[in-house]
């Protein structure tokens, strides 16, 4: 049926060339909701950095969002953010590409366990809800 058909274009993933479907969707509902323009400047970043990405958080529902204490209107919930595992300096170079690659939001994270650091992009434009480009810190 013509409903069947919508259905699975609304869901069907696209292929990354750096990145999996599944490290992508959300790890509540395990749907895919990210946004392609987003995931070009993604994969250009990672084209230029030569070295493997850890996304430990790409798209959230709303709901798993709101689930586990995500900032309300959470560019994670329209596919516009990742979080990336990474450190010291790596943590480095992705921030001096971010912004090359059209990323506009950065937030460090850089405290605590090696493997719990990380940096958060997306590529938001400035609003009346958002001051961009930005860079703010974790507590």
């Amino acid at each position: 049926s013509l409903y069947l058909i919508l259905l699975l274009e609304r869901n069907k993933m696209p292929t990354w060339k750096y990145f999996s479907n599944e490290e992508l969707i959300c790890k509540g509902t395990g749907e895919y909701g990210m946004y392609d323009h987003f995931m070009y400047k993604l994969d250009a970043l990672r084209e230029e950095l030569g070295r493997p990405l850890i996304i430990t958080s790409a798209y959230r529902h709303p709901a798993h969002n709101s689930a586990i204490g995500g900032a309300p209107n959470s560019p994670h919930t329209l596919g516009r953010a990742v979080d990336i595992q990474c450190m010291g300096g790596l943590a480095y170079d992705i921030m001096q590409l971010a912004f090359k690659h059209g990323m506009t939001g950065i937030g460090v994270s850089q405290r605590g366990n090696h493997d719990s650091r990380f940096l958060h992009l997306d590529d938001l434009t400035n609003g009346d809800d958002r001051s961009r480009p930005w860079v703010w810190s974790y507590k």
